[in-house]
């Protein structure tokens, strides 16, 4: 039987790396805001192919969109829930 949810280091495991560092992030956002065109974190995974539904992070955020959803305990280890959609890839499941 599989656990509901998975510690975090477990977790960021199995997230596909980031095509960009943080800074070259911010820079496309920049230019692309520059140039009239949609800049948000959202659409910057759309066009890399990340999971827009976790933001290419492969756990679920919580309701209000800030943090990640905790599903339980294992000990004193809190256990995130993998995204339902990318299966906790952080990749887009669209080709």
């Amino acid at each position: 039987m599989q656990r509901r949810g998975v510690p975090w280091h477990e977790a960021m495991s199995k997230v596909a790396p980031k095509p960009l560092s943080l800074e070259e992030v911010k820079a496309w956002r920049t230019r692309e805001a520059a140039a009239g065109r949609p800049s948000s974190y959202e659409e910057f995974c759309r066009v890399h192919a990340l999971c827009v539904t976790c933001l290419g992070e492969g756990v679920s955020r919580n309701d209000n969109g800030v943090g990640f959803k905790v599903v339980g305990l294992d000990g004193d280890t809190r256990l995130f829930e993998r995204c339902p959609v990318c299966g906790g890839t952080g990749k887009s499941p669209m080709p």
